[in-house]
């Protein structure tokens, strides 16, 4: 099923989703929950998508977020169990990442809730704790000559 995130405003806006120089990765995780409306978002997260940075064009994803009015698709793994999930889109900016704890974590959280037949009910992480403030993907300097990019873990559960 794909599912495209916007913005609170339904049109594209003179203001930037994460504006100046906040570059980084966008990532997209759910967590299956029994009551959407009421869970804190404690529990186990698995990443459905992510997008980081492309060497050829040298652009972030975040930069294509400001440019695509705020709008990021992603597909939900069809086999999914049915119920309530939450999902958390987070955009990383890294322009001052060059120092332990330097990287900014931009994150937003919504509501869901699936039908269908599917079973798969992912592993996943937590948060805080998925990651490290000396991760490849979190502690680094993007502005020196970056040849790739390591997104931060876990995988993604594509079904």
């Amino acid at each position: 099923m794909p599912v495209t995130l916007l913005s609170q405003s339904l049109r594209c806006t003179l203001n930037q989703a994460i504006g100046g120089n906040h570059h980084g990765p966008v990532l997209i995780h759910m967590s299956k929950v029994a009551n959407a409306a009421s869970d804190i978002g404690s529990g186990s997260w698995f990443k459905v998508a992510e997008e980081g940075y492309n060497p050829t064009t040298k652009i972030w994803r975040t930069d294509s977020l400001n440019t695509n009015c705020e709008k990021k698709s992603f597909m939900v793994p069809a086999d999914l169990a049915p119920g309530n999930y939450l999902v958390r889109a987070e955009a990383i900016a890294l322009h001052t990442a060059s120092t332990t704890g330097g990287a900014q974590f931009y994150m937003t959280c919504f509501q869901i809730n699936l039908t269908g037949s599917g079973t798969a009910a992912p592993a996943g992480v937590t948060f805080p704790g998925a990651c490290n403030a000396s991760d490849p993907g979190i502690l680094i300097n993007i502005y020196n000559n970056l040849q790739s990019y390591t997104i931060p873990r876990p995988a993604i559960f594509t079904g």
